[in-house]
């Protein structure tokens, strides 16, 4: 059965994965074809390599931890990272094929991004989230553990308890 779960999951995760790596290029393509203002996102191609070797391990490693069968990764974390995956995998794709990161989307004068870039920062906003959701839920069940514990102490101390009829 749980089995089953996963196997399903997994196959939600790569279609997710798979269609927003489509969305990308394919926005790369119409951009590129419209002759909108394209620009590499760095200029030293000189560690290309370096990217493209690091890029392929961190992937790897998430992709392994996202298939992993521990019952204690849920499935909104599951999706999240499964869009870090395609944004890295979007951009891991232009820098062998181009060499460079292309980007078309502009604020400014000094923030130019694609929809790789967009994946990557819902992947931190809702990792963030996520954590911050988790933390929330740990110190609420800390602070009940310790009314408890407070409770259970004073009951002590004044010899009563709440099971006994006085």
């Amino acid at each position: 059965m749980k089995k089953d779960k996963n196997k399903k999951q997994n196959k939600i995760l790569i279609l997710i994965i798979i269609i927003a790596i489509i969305l990308d290029q394919i926005t790369k393509i119409i951009a590129f074809q419209k002759g909108w203002n394209i620009v590499p996102d760095e200029l030293d191609t000189s560690n290309n390599g370096y990217y493209i070797i690091m890029t392929i391990i961190i992937v790897l490693m998430i992709i392994r931890y996202i298939t992993n069968d521990n019952t204690f990764i849920k499935l909104d974390t599951k999706i999240i990272l499964s869009l870090a995956i395609a944004g890295a995998v979007g951009n891991l794709i232009d820098r062998i094929w181009n060499q460079n990161v292309i980007v078309f989307m502009h604020l400014g004068n000094d923030f130019h991004f694609n929809f790789a870039y967009i994946y990557i920062g819902i992947a931190w906003i809702g990792l963030a989230a996520i954590l911050t959701k988790n933390v929330m839920k740990i110190l609420k069940d800390k602070k009940k553990e310790k009314v408890i514990k407070d409770e259970y102490q004073k009951n002590k101390n004044t010899g009563s308890t709440s099971g006994k009829k006085n």
